[in-house]
C-alpha cells in the first residue's frame, strides 16, 4: 500500500508539475509579453509628454520663423513691380505706335536692390533706360506720359539719334528714375 500511495503520489506530483508547466509556462510568457508592452506604453507616454511639452516652444519658433519670412519677403525688391513698371511702359509705348527695342535696368542696381533691407521712409528707386523707335509727336507724347506718371522721379538721359540723310527711322533714348512700387496708371 505504501507503494501504491507512493506512485500515485508520485503520478499526482508529475501531473502537478506537467500541468503548471503547461498552464504557467504560457501565462508567464503572456505575462512576459505584457510587461514589455506595458513598458513600451510607458515610453510612447513619456514620449508623447516629452514632445507636448516642447509644443510650446515649437509652435513660437514657428511663428517666430513664420514672421521672419514674411519680413524677409516684404525685404525683397518686388520683381513683380518692376515687371509691372516694364508692362506699363511698353504698352503705353505700343499705344503711341512707338516700337520698343529694349527696356534696361542697370544689373547693378539689381542686385543692389537684391541686397538692400527694406526702409519704409526711403522707398527704393530703379534708374531706367527705355530705347524706341517712331515718330517725333508719339516720342513728345511718350515722354508727356513718363512724366507724368507715379512712378516718375526725374530724367537722367534724353537722346534722339536719325540717319544724317533722315531717310531712316528715328531712334530714341528716354533713361529716367522710377519709383518701386504699386503703380497706378495714369493716362
Amino acid at each position: 500500500m505504501k507503494r501504491r500511495l507512493v506512485l500515485y503520489s508520485g503520478i499526482a506530483l508529475t501531473l502537478l508539475v506537467a500541468w503548471s508547466l503547461l498552464l504557467y509556462s504560457p501565462l508567464g510568457k503572456e505575462l512576459a509579453s505584457a510587461q514589455v508592452r506595458a513598458e513600451q506604453a510607458k515610453q510612447q507616454i513619456a514620449e508623447f509628454r516629452r514632445i507636448m511639452a516642447q509644443l510650446p516652444i515649437y509652435l513660437e519658433t514657428h511663428r517666430s520663423l513664420e514672421r521672419n519670412r514674411t519680413d524677409l519677403n516684404e525685404a525683397l525688391y518686388a520683381k513683380d513691380d518692376i515687371l509691372e513698371l516694364f508692362d506699363l511702359i511698353s504698352n503705353r509705348a505700343q499705344a503711341l505706335n512707338l516700337k520698343v527695342i529694349e527696356i534696361t535696368p542697370p544689373v547693378e542696381e539689381l542686385l543692389l536692390l537684391n541686397n538692400l533691407m527694406p526702409d519704409h521712409d526711403k522707398p527704393p528707386f530703379l534708374n531706367l533706360t527705355v530705347r524706341l523707335r517712331g515718330g517725333y509727336i508719339n516720342f513728345g507724347s511718350y515722354v508727356a506720359f513718363i512724366e507724368s506718371a507715379e512712378f516718375f522721379r526725374g530724367v537722367n538721359t534724353c537722346q534722339i539719334t536719325t540717319s544724317p540723310d533722315q531717310a531712316g527711322p528715328t531712334d530714341y533714348l528716354l533713361g529716367f528714375q522710377a519709383l518701386l512700387g504699386q503703380i497706378e496708371e495714369t493716362s
